[in-house]
């Protein structure tokens, strides 16, 4: 009788470990060669697309996801053969729903992953629809797409627990409208944000000046743009300010300006005032770093101590040193033509003149 007892409970232990042995196995094979599956899985696209850089962008995106997918999957397989788990009740209906949640929120994270992908995108998608995207408009846009994903998931997620969406989105609604009332003043410049990503009067890198502000556009967010300014410096401007006030931008230029006005002596002869006009503006002409469609040189003002020549130009290169060395070549040449036509620079004087007998 005894080894008869013996025999059963060997059967026995060999039985209960079986039940357990067999979905364990089942899970590591899953979980062992998610990554071979996944490579699989993306072999075709790579052989059909051969040349662009679009397959490797993808797969790069949704790599990770699916390797947790398939051991998800491994794990799921396991408890469905386990004699243990009972295919109906709470238990099995938990794990159900815990399993479609994980595939919705891996689905999430693949898109969410391909949003942030710049090459694919911002190179591929947004120019088969025509819209132009720089260093500013990508990130906010992929922020945007991530946040949309973000919540969609969250929704599913909580129809799938049965929970009601009707109610939540009206929660959010009455929510927003309480959240926008308080926070007025972070909405406008998130508003003002949107203008400046949309209309993109400037972009990082750009010399801008917006009233006292001059320098160079470091960063762009939701709330405010800051600019280093020539002393390093950084000002932060919050966007409902700029979006109110005009904004030049310096680095749009297609050339830039220069004016400023010769003053010669009274006693300057009207040959000596032609001569140095038309040489001033032949200088002007002849020099390759002016632009000759606009020079003016004009004698348009007899003033209190000078007869003024005004210079109106515009030089070609709008960089800042180039144009500071342009603008001194300019001037010693005047100086120089001055005074080979004998004539001379004014300075501010006054006569005084005293009568007898006051």
């Amino acid at each position: 009788m005894m080894p008869v007892l013996d025999f059963m409970r060997k059967l026995w232990q060999i039985a209960w470990v079986a039940d357990f042995a067999i979905p364990l196995a089942v899970f590591l094979i899953f979980y062992l060669l998610r990554g071979s599956a996944v490579s699989w899985l993306f072999r075709p696209v790579r052989k059909l697309n051969r040349g662009k850089s679009w397959p490797v962008e993808l797969e790069h995106s949704f790599q990770k996801p699916l390797r947790v997918l398939i051991a998800a999957c491994g794990a799921y397989a396991a408890l469905w053969i386990s004699p243990a788990v009972a295919h109906t009740g709470p238990f099995w209906a938990g794990a159900v729903k815990c399993f479609r949640s994980l595939l919705i929120l891996l689905l999430a994270w693949g898109f969410s992953r391909l949003c942030g992908n710049r090459e694919l995108t911002g190179g591929l998608l947004l120019k088969k629809l025509d819209v132009n995207t720089d260093g500013v408009l990508f990130p906010f846009l992929s922020k945007i797409l991530r946040f949309i994903i973000l919540c969609l998931a969250l929704l599913i997620i909580a129809q799938e627990w049965n929970y009601s969406i009707s109610g939540l989105l009206a929660g959010l609604g009455l929510g927003g409208l309480a959240f926008a009332l308080a926070a007025q003043d972070m909405l406008s410049n998130l508003f003002g944000g949107l203008v400046i990503f949309l209309d993109r009067p400037f972009t990082i890198g750009d010399w801008i000046q917006a009233d006292d502000t001059e320098g160079t556009v470091e960063d762009i967010n939701f709330r405010s743009v800051k600019v280093r300014t020539f002393s390093q410096a950084v000002v932060t401007i919050p966007n409902s300010k700029l979006v109110d006030r005009p904004v030049t931008n310096y680095s749009r230029m297609g050339k830039r300006k220069v004016s400023f006005t010769v003053g010669l002596k009274y006693g300057t002869t009207e040959r000596q005032l032609r001569a140095c006009a038309d040489r001033i503006r032949q200088m002007l002409l002849q020099n390759e770093e002016i632009d000759p469609e606009t020079v003016i040189v004009s004698f348009n003002n007899i003033g209190e101590s000078s007869l003024d020549l005004m210079l109106y130009f515009f030089t070609k290169t709008t960089e800042w040193q180039n144009h500071l060395k342009v603008r001194e070549d300019v001037y010693y040449g005047v100086l120089r033509i001055v005074e080979e036509e004998k004539a001379e620079i004014a300075f501010p004087t006054r006569t005084v003149q005293v009568e007898k007998g006051i």
